[in-house]
């Protein structure tokens, strides 16, 4: 369609009024951007970085300490990672200063007390004794939750951090004000703490540079009362001043090479609609300072997901797995471990764990986990990970009951196509169809900076990050017996899905036609002005 030229004219001409065609293309204009420019659906994600081990989008650590269990949770069967997680306490690496009660100090309690010299020989030692390998390849995580480097955050029994801060402060000028006092206490406390973080993680990624490293429980939304979380009106969102807070800790999102937040939950959550949106409040929170650090791409996040509820010790249930883990691997993040600081104790205690694990756990995972490869390999090509469009969405990469659905998806990723089976869309609904309504892909960005344009990594590549994806027939193999329904329990499963990775012809990052239908529409309705 030609555009119509305009013409000039000397004296005044009357406006010339709208013909029914023009109105018409104007209302389709209207039409057509109300239609995409919904504001439900997120923006396309920043690019990821690869999978830690190549061809597992959605990878499934653990981390609970059963080492003293005889009958011990066979938790490779499943498909989980045991031996690429290494979680270290305040107990456990270098001089880390906290209190048992506010009259029991270790290492003498403050930060402003630490000797960085000692507690980093120390941290050496204790690193060297815990994980030998200096290629170690896999997760390390600081769980050093006594106190907050940030004043403000060190709350109800972490209060005694500032009193003895203050009491430190004042015994050095006693005659400073009570303002002056609560002031530089507050600026020593956040210094030292600073500095005996930092200086920590500089030391454990020059001795173990192939490991992730970060803190836990960072970052925080502290939007977790159970009291409130079962009200009518609560939405789980990290409030202004908690974001804030995030945001002011630059200085520790730049040198972590992952991110750990906590996700736990109280009996009283058990079930309710607040359970899920506490966890995807701070998973969100989360995937929001991973693109703070300034790099090319995201910093991959694993939420510590707590394998019991805080306040009975008893085990999550099936609604509360998919509340956590469901929501951590529909929101895109890399993977999670499976979490709890006490070790069991007795062989009760032990038989308990390995009977979660056979009959609720384990089939869970394989579940999600061929979901995530399959959907990776369907959407993405296997050079991406799934995320929800919408965030706020309950949509999730599961597999239905059917045992065929996996197979359906595998032999259209063979085939190289996920167009609809015509045939059959009457019989059973095609995972793959249901996915690419709800999740778009967050490409892996690559060494030389194309996100698209990849092959298959090797376990552990770093520098040369690349990644590869699933191969669909293995994984749709190790789905065929695990059977999941959100309300009843799943039935057992050992399968494990493949970690191969394709080495079929590279994918390009599809263009969003949406942008071009609106380009040529605001166009055309250019042209038809008189």
């Amino acid at each position: 369609m030609a555009c119509t030229k305009a013409h000039f004219h000397p004296d005044p001409q009357p406006e010339p009024k709208p013909t029914a065609f023009s109105s018409a293309a104007s209302l389709l204009l209207l039409l057509f951007l109300g239609l995409f420019a919904c504001p439900c659906r997120s923006a396309p994600p920043q690019p990821a970085r690869p999978p830690l081990l190549s061809g597992q989008p959605f990878i499934i650590f653990w981390g609970i300490l059963d080492s003293s269990c005889s009958n011990r949770a066979d938790a490779r069967s499943f498909g989980m990672e045991r031996e690429r997680i290494a979680v270290f306490y305040e107990d456990t690496l270098g001089s880390y200063p906290y209190f048992v009660d506010k009259n029991t100090p270790v290492n003498k309690g403050l930060p402003q007390h630490t000797r960085l010299n000692s507690h980093i020989q120390k941290l050496q030692q204790d690193l060297d004794a815990a994980l030998p390998s200096p290629r170690y390849l896999g997760l390390g995580v600081l769980r050093w939750a006594e106190w907050l480097p940030q004043w403000s955050r060190n709350r109800e029994k972490q209060a005694m951090y500032q009193d003895a801060s203050r009491k430190l402060m004042k015994s050095f000028f006693p005659k400073w004000t009570p303002e002056e006092v609560e002031k530089w206490s507050k600026v020593d406390f956040e210094a030292a703490a600073q500095s005996v973080m930092m200086e920590s993680l500089r030391e454990v990624k020059r001795l173990r540079p192939k490991a992730l490293w970060g803190f836990s429980p960072y970052p925080s939304c502290n939007n977790n009362d159970p009291t409130q979380t079962v009200l009518g009106n609560y939405s789980g969102q990290c409030t202004p001043a908690e974001a804030a807070l995030n945001d002011q800790l630059l200085w520790l999102w730049k040198r972590c090479s992952a991110l750990y937040p906590l996700l736990t939950l109280d009996k009283l959550q058990s079930g309710t609609p607040g359970a899920r949106l506490s966890s995807s409040g701070q998973i969100r929170e989360a995937l929001r300072v991973s693109s703070l650090a300034g790099r090319d791409f995201d910093l991959p996040v694993f939420p510590l997901v707590k394998s019991v509820y805080a306040s009975t010790k008893t085990f999550l249930s099936q609604t509360d797995l998919v509340n956590t883990i469901g929501e951590s691997a529909a929101m895109g993040t890399a993977g999670i471990v499976i979490w709890d600081k006490s070790e069991p104790k007795t062989e009760r205690e032990c038989q308990d764990l390995a009977e979660f694990v056979q009959k609720v756990l384990g089939p869970y995972f394989v579940n999600i986990t061929t979901a995530t490869q399959l959907c990776s390999a369907s959407l993405c090509q296997g050079r991406g990970r799934c995320v929800r469009l919408d965030p706020d969405s309950s949509a999730y990469l599961h597999l239905p009951p059917s045992s065929t659905a996996a197979g359906k998806v595998a032999e259209k990723v063979g085939k190289g196509t996920v167009q609809s089976d015509k045939d059959n869309e009457t019989a059973e609904p095609d995972p793959a169809e249901i996915w690419k309504k709800d999740f778009q892909c967050q490409w892996y960005k690559t060494a030389g900076g194309d996100a698209s344009d990849q092959q298959a990594p090797r376990d552990g590549a770093e520098s040369e990050v690349d990644a590869g994806g699933v191969t669909a027939a293995s994984a749709a193999k190790s789905a065929s017996d695990t059977k999941f329904r959100r309300t009843d329990p799943p039935d057992t499963g050992n399968s494990k899905p493949s970690l191969e990775a394709p080495t079929d012809s590279v994918a390009s990052l599809p263009a969003d036609p949406n942008v071009m239908v609106l380009l040529g529409l605001v166009a055309g309705s250019l042209c038809l002005r008189p």
